[in-house]
C-alpha cells in the first residue's frame, strides 16, 4: 500500500492512566524512537556527548523537538463517549537515551476535566493523522493504571475503523477501556493483556511486585 513507505519517524508509545478519587486525571506518556531519528536528535541536543540529556540539553530537547507537538495533541487522542477529550498542556518532560542509543520521550498529559470510566466509553489511539510518524503501542504492558485504589480496570485493543487516517488508508489501534468498581486488591502491580484485569494502584512503569 502506498501509505507503508510514507513514514518517516518511527515511535513506541505505552500509556500509564493515572487515577485520582478513581476517575482518569492524566496520562503519563512513554515513546522511544526508531534508531535513525534518535541519532539526530543525539547529534543536535547532546552537546557533552555523553549520551545523555541533562539540564539544559533536556531543555533544548523540550523547547526545540517537543513543545511544538502540542499543536497535534502530542500524536494522543483520547475519546469520551467517542468525542475527543481536550488536554490541558504537557508537564514533566524528560528526554533521556537509552543503552542501544535511541531516544525515549517521557511526559504527563494533563486532562481539563477528569474522565469517569465506569460511566462513558473511554478509548485511547497514539498516532500522528499525516502518517508522517508511525505511532505504534509496544506489545508489552501498553496501557497500564495508576491510583484505581477501588475500581478494576482493564483494556481492549481493536483497529479504529471510526477514525482511519491517511486518505483512509490506515486504521490506527486504539484501546477502549473499561474499569468497574471493586476493592482493591493490592498484591498486583503489572500491566494487561487485553481481557485481564488490574486491581492495585500501579506503582512504576512496567514493573511488578
Amino acid at each position: 500500500m502506498p501509505a507503508s513507505a510514507h513514514p518517516h519517524v518511527w515511535i513506541d508509545a505505552d500509556a500509564q492512566m493515572i487515577f485520582e478519587d478513581d476517575k482518569i486525571t492524566a496520562i503519563r506518556l512513554h515513546w522511544v524512537f526508531d534508531d535513525l531519528f534518535s541519532l539526530t536528535l543525539i547529534d543536535q541536543f547532546d552537546k557533552n556527548h555523553d549520551l545523555r540529556f541533562f539540564d539544559e540539553e533536556n531543555t533544548d530537547v523540550h523547547d526545540n523537538a517537543f513543545a511544538l507537538l502540542s499543536e497535534v495533541s502530542w500524536l494522543t487522542h483520547l475519546r469520551r463517549n467517542e468525542e475527543l477529550v481536550t488536554f490541558a498542556g504537557a508537564t514533566d518532560f524528560k528526554a533521556d537515551i537509552t543503552d542501544d542509543r535511541r531516544v525515549s520521550y517521557d511526559f504527563t498529559l494533563t486532562l481539563k476535566e477528569p474522565l469517569d470510566p465506569t460511566k462513558d466509553a473511554v478509548a485511547l489511539s497514539v498516532y500522528d493523522a499525516e502518517f508522517y510518524i508511525d505511532v505504534a503501542f509496544t506489545q508489552v504492558d501498553p496501557i497500564l493504571f495508576k491510583g484505581n485504589r477501588h475500581l478494576k480496570c482493564h483494556y481492549e485493543m481493536s483497529e479504529d475503523e471510526k477514525n482511519r487516517i491517511y486518505f483512509d488508508l490506515v486504521s490506527p489501534i486504539r484501546a477502549d477501556l473499561a474499569c468497574q468498581n471493586e476493592v482493591a486488591d493490592a498484591g498486583s502491580d503489572h500491566g494487561l493483556s487485553a481481557g485481564d484485569f488490574v486491581s492495585a494502584e500501579q506503582s512504576g512503569r512496567g514493573t511488578s511486585q
